[in-house]
């Protein structure tokens, strides 16, 4: 506080005013900076600032910026007050500055390559408390979907599709300057395994609080890579958080109460009629003359073209039916709360905040709490010389329930019961009672399944920057991301038989993930008379290191917590994983007044994953900007109609440092022991001594035009983003002769090409009204070619789904069963109505790509009114032309409960119905397309009640709250594979996407 004083004493800086936009009304947050100096400040919501700084200068030059208008410049006085500088709208903030790198930065028309930006404000209001989700609909070519409804649910980022098989197709994720994990690690359902394939769980950027974000500039893609190299080859999220600014101490606090309700329920049937009797299980498939108890009334016997027959009860007693929906779902209520202290002098600039938050799930017994701290200090050494430090603690704990793709989840535990029991029933003892055998009693998954998982995280990063001489920079950053994860599971023992870990069961999972990263980064910018100079250079090395313990036990009494109490203990599983991840770069722009900018740039890039002698590739880049209208010509035409136009190009590649484990390079050996001996046993999984990283290559091409006094923007690129070089990584399945199972080639391409387009406009603003919009719509087809995989190659999955990697047709696609079509196209039916299978040969069942679960179109459109004070916006987001594979769909008709069940009860379609198609997976191939009202707010600030208040106000916000679409589940927004590059659009068991309200009081003190 002494220092403050002190510097208060003696600052020669004091400047106030106002910055509005043409018609004069206040732009809220926007930055006055005093040029060429760390000393700056934001307006408030009408606009007003005061910038204090210490100058010794009478006259200094303010530079002003806010998003969506043009950059301003202006030398004024040190100690004018009264100030208004009234800046021009810029459809497509072309002068903003945008994050490139850990330490770099650049404005956005001396790029050539796409740059996305999503600001604080526009973070705000979206009623939820994930970083992931509060994207969706705002990146123009990045599908977001969220995988799962569970309050701690995945979201899963693609950028221009899927861009490997192997490893991730996620993101590059930077906070700061440092790399930082968004993994997804199952340490709650080690029971049962989802598949090597699925990424099923929470993924870490749900450790993140959105408000301490100041803004998100998003870079797709391999051609914008040159900083982070082969880490970014499927895009990079480069995360700014927010910091303090000179001025007096500043207080910002939210509270929120937020609303959870499942928007759709599926149809259960209440028809009270079944076939055979009340005891026959799946009397809709099974065979009536070989059950238990041999059905002895009326029968109808049908084979199928696959050669199974079925001899089906055909006579209907009279059942009670109930809906289990009422009984696994709730209205979940939840908090965010938010404060943050910031502020700064002429040395030191800090800022402080704490979030709690706090929600439960719509599924009963689950819920999602976590604990944020942050802190940021900035701190003038020398006048060559700064230091800057972080700290980011978070602790979340989560009350989960087992996932979607176990036949016990809460929502398959709906699915696969015959509605016919009263599940609340209990016997003598207030045991509940049981349903079909092997079926769990969906209360018994709420009441007697505990899954917790405890996370804490810890990102911290130093940040050295020298300036030795003019436009010379030097900045090095030590960044460390360290999560340690504790899963535990607890099944209690059934009181009923059922063949779903009916004993009991028990586990514990430690998850320990370590990430030091390591940049050097030189700049120097100088000018030739009318050429500009920026050089860069640097240096990135990145060191992971990911432990596992893992502990089972079956068969446990009630009452006993403990594994080692356990009947059956399995073998301690412990995996140790390390990897590093290296390269350097140099890249050169020059840049012809403000016309053109030319950009080279190459790449050394590395991974201890692969052998040494293929570990390391150079990638090249080249990019060019033209800005057509700072040219002279168009400056004369002062056409008002067609106010900017610039046109964009770029190149590059990168490798896929991740697409293999740290260690699937060798034929690696697992001990074991026959009769007391120690010995080994070979992996089947062979290794590869020559595989060497993917090479991504990808090529742009854009425009971006400004319309009609700057009050339309478009932009729009072309892409062709392709892994060359026939290096696709594909883990091959193997002849027996070889002497294993599989093994990791380099042996295919695959493309992805696509277009974007995004819209900005503002068709009204003047003092009262103002009306602005943002459009984009992106088209991607994805494509795989293979040299020698000509076969399907099966992506396992417990949902059943035939995915598949095959040439010729996108990643994932569905290959599958199909029924046999007539003249016209239409199913053709057998004699008595039922569908006809199409084979081959006698009873095999003939297969082709049946769907693709990759949208062919993602388009989202917003809206923001505001009236005097009132403001109101809304999101639509949404994604056409992607199918899902519904394997609830064919679960709920063949147990009895779903409308199929009900019109063959009724006698609407014919007996036999439901077996006849139970087989084809054709059937189970649904329309995902969608169109949802994603986000909707209406805010207001309050009027001053308090004299230190400085500014507060309240919304109201919606998410979710409608989807238009014609599936036949909860929401076609889904996937059974969790966050995997290759398994989408699977549906078994998932929890659907809540509906939100929340009520939210900001207030700035």
């Amino acid at each position: 506080m002494a220092s403050m004083l002190s510097f208060a004493i003696h600052a020669q800086v004091n400047i106030a005013g106002k910055v509005v936009n043409k018609n004069g009304k206040g732009i809220n947050n926007a930055t006055v900076t005093i040029k060429g100096t760390t000393f700056s400040t934001s307006t408030n919501a009408d606009g007003s600032f005061v910038l204090v700084a210490a100058s010794s200068n009478p006259n200094v030059q303010l530079d002003v910026a806010a998003n969506g208008f043009k950059g301003f410049s202006q030398t004024v006085g040190a100690t004018e007050t009264g100030l208004s500088f009234k800046l021009a709208a810029d459809a497509l903030n072309l002068d903003e500055v945008v994050v490139i790198g850990s330490s770099l930065s650049q404005s956005r028309k001396q790029l050539g390559n796409t740059v996305n930006t999503v600001n604080a404000k526009q973070l705000a209001n979206t009623g939820s408390g994930n970083i992931g989700a509060a994207l969706q609909g705002k990146v123009p070519g990045a599908q977001i979907s969220q995988t799962s409804g569970d309050p701690s649910g995945g979201i899963s980022v693609r950028m221009r599709g899927t861009s490997t098989i192997s490893g991730s197709s996620e993101p590059l994720y930077v906070i700061d300057g440092v790399i930082v994990s968004n993994s997804t690690t199952n340490v709650t359902n080690l029971n049962v395994p989802a598949g090597a394939r699925a990424e099923i769980g929470t993924n870490r950027m749900a450790d993140i609080n959105p408000n301490d974000i100041e803004k998100i500039d998003i870079i797709p893609g391999a051609a914008a890579s040159a900083i982070y190299g082969s880490r970014a080859s499927n895009g990079v999220v480069l995360i700014t958080t927010k910091r303090g600014k000179n001025g007096q101490m500043k207080v910002d606090f939210s509270t929120s109460i937020v609303s959870n309700s499942l928007r759709k329920k599926v149809y259960i049937t209440k028809y009270g009629k079944q076939f055979g009797t009340a005891g026959l299980r799946l009397g809709n498939i099974s065979n009536g003359s070989t059950s238990p108890t041999p059905y002895t009334g009326s029968t109808v016997t049908y084979t199928r073209p696959d050669g199974i027959t079925r001899v089906l009860a055909n006579d209907l007693v009279d059942v009670t039916r109930y809906d289990y929906q009422d009984d696994i779902f709730q209205k979940g209520l939840g908090t965010d709360n938010y404060i943050s202290v910031s502020g700064g002098a002429d040395k030191t600039k800090y800022y402080f905040s704490g979030g709690y938050y706090n929600n439960e799930g719509i599924v009963k017994g689950t819920n999602f709490r976590r604990f944020n701290f942050k802190s940021r200090l900035e701190q003038a050494i020398s006048k060559y010389v700064s230091l800057t430090t972080g700290l980011a603690f978070s602790n979340s704990f989560s009350n989960e329930k087992p996932n979607g793709n176990v036949f016990f989840s809460p929502i398959n535990s709906i699915n696969i019961t015959n509605n016919l029991f009263d599940i609340k029933q209990r016997d003598a003892s207030g045991n509940l009672l049981g349903v079909e055998p092997t079926r769990v009693n969906p209360l018994s998954v709420i009441n007697d399944m505990k899954l917790t998982q405890a996370v804490n995280r810890t990102i911290g990063d130093i940040q050295l920057k020298i300036k030795p001489i003019e436009g010379l920079t030097i900045d090095y950053i030590l960044g460390i991301d360290n999560i340690a994860q504790e899963g535990n599971n607890a099944i209690k023992r059934y009181p009923y038989i059922s063949a779903q870990e009916g004993l009991g069961y028990a586990s514990s999972a430690l998850v320990n993930s370590f990430n030091i990263n390591n940049d050097i980064n030189v700049s120097y910018k100088t000018n030739f008379k009318k050429i500009s100079s920026l050089t860069n250079a640097g240096f990135n090395h990145q060191y992971t290191r990911i432990t596992g313990l893992f502990n089972e036990g079956r068969d446990m009494l009630n009452g006993i917590s403990s594994i080692n109490g356990a009947a059956v203990v399995l073998p301690t599983r412990f995996s140790d994983d390390r990897r590093q991840v290296f390269g350097g770069y140099a890249q050169q722009t020059f840049g012809y007044e403000n016309i053109l900018f030319v950009t080279a740039a190459g790449r050394i890039d590395g991974s201890t994953s692969f052998p040494t002698n293929t570990r390391t590739f150079f990638y090249p880049k080249l990019s060019a900007s033209f800005n057509i209208s700072e040219m002279n010509f168009w400056k004369k035409m002062k056409a008002d109609w067609f106010n900017s136009a610039r046109v964009r190009t770029s190149w590059g590649q990168a490798g896929n440092l991740t697409g293999i484990g740290s260690y699937d390079r060798f034929t690696n050996y697992s001990s074991n022991f026959i009769n007391g001996v120690a010995t080994y046993n070979i992996n089947t999984a062979l290794g590869n001594e020559i595989i060497q990283p993917e090479i991504a290559s990808e090529f742009e091409f854009g425009t971006d035009l400004s319309f009609l006094q700057n009050k339309l923007g478009i932009g729009f690129t072309v892409y062709n983003k392709k892994i060359v070089d026939n290096s696709l990584l594909v883990e091959r399945t193997l002849a027996p002769s070889t002497g294993g199972s599989s093994r990791f080639e380099n042996i295919g391409n695959l493309t992805n090409k696509g277009w974007e387009l995004s819209v900005n406009a503002t068709p009204i603003q003047n003092n009262n009204f103002s009306w602005s919009i943002f459009g984009s719509l992106n088209r991607n087809t994805n494509l795989i070619t293979a040299s020698s995989q000509v076969t399907p190659l099966t992506l396992a999955n417990n949902g059943g789904a035939p995915a598949v990697i095959l040439a010729g047709y996108a990643a994932g696609s569905f290959f599958g069963n199909y029924f046999k079509r007539d003249a016209a196209g239409a199913i053709a039916l057998d004699a008595g109505g039922r569908p006809i299978a199409e084979t081959t040969t006698g009873t095999n069942l003939a297969r082709k790509i049946i769907g693709n679960p990759n949208p062919d179109y993602i388009m989202s459109l917003s809206n923001t009114i505001e009236y005097k004070k009132l403001s109101l916006s809304f999101l639509l987001d949404g994604a056409q032309g992607q199918e899902v594979f519904n394997a609830d769909r064919r679960t709920r008709q063949g147990v009895g409960i779903g409308d199929y069940a009900e019109r063959e009860a009724k006698g609407l379609i014919p007996r036999g119905y439901i077996w006849s198609i139970y087989a084809t997976e054709e059937w189970r191939v649904e329309s995902g397309s969608y169109i949802k009202l994603r986000e909707i707010a209406l805010s207001y600030p309050l009027p001053t009640f308090a004299k230190f208040i400085k500014s507060s106000s309240i919304s109201l916000i919606g998410r979710n709250l409608k989807s238009w679409d014609t599936y036949d589940g909860y929401d076609p927004e889904t996937n059974a594979g969790g966050n995997s590059a290759v398994l989408r659009g699977i549906d078994f068991g998932n929890v659907p996407i809540p509906k939100t309200f929340q009520v939210t009081f900001r207030a700035s003190f």
